[in-house]
């Protein structure tokens, strides 16, 4: 996973995640996941706001990007992206979409 996530920092400039910072972190809010990007299209159909999902690939990674989300009423409107890292998905308070 080490290497994988390497690739991805080289490819985004490492704003998003930085292998050198405290050994290897992430710059913005991330949590893994073992959800796949196809569990988060279809959750994306049952949130308050959703704009329309975009695909991509970074450093040979899919994703999926929408760059407004609110998961229920209330809650704060986001960026939202989940990168595809094989055994593990990444769900990135940002816009990937931005990086491609």
């Amino acid at each position: 996973m080490n290497e994988k996530l390497k690739a991805f920092a080289a490819a985004t400039n490492n704003e998003l995640y930085d292998a050198d910072y405290n050994g290897g972190g992430w710059m913005i809010e991330a949590v893994e996941t073992r959800e796949t990007i196809g569990n988060f299209v279809e959750a994306s159909n049952g949130y308050a706001e959703c704009t329309r999902e975009k695909f991509g690939e970074i450093a040979g990674f899919q994703f999926v990007a929408f760059s407004k989300v609110q998961v229920r009423k209330g809650d704060q409107r986001r960026q939202l992206s989940v990168i595809d890292f094989g055994d593990l998905r990444v769900a990135l308070n940002c816009d990937l979409t931005d990086y491609t």
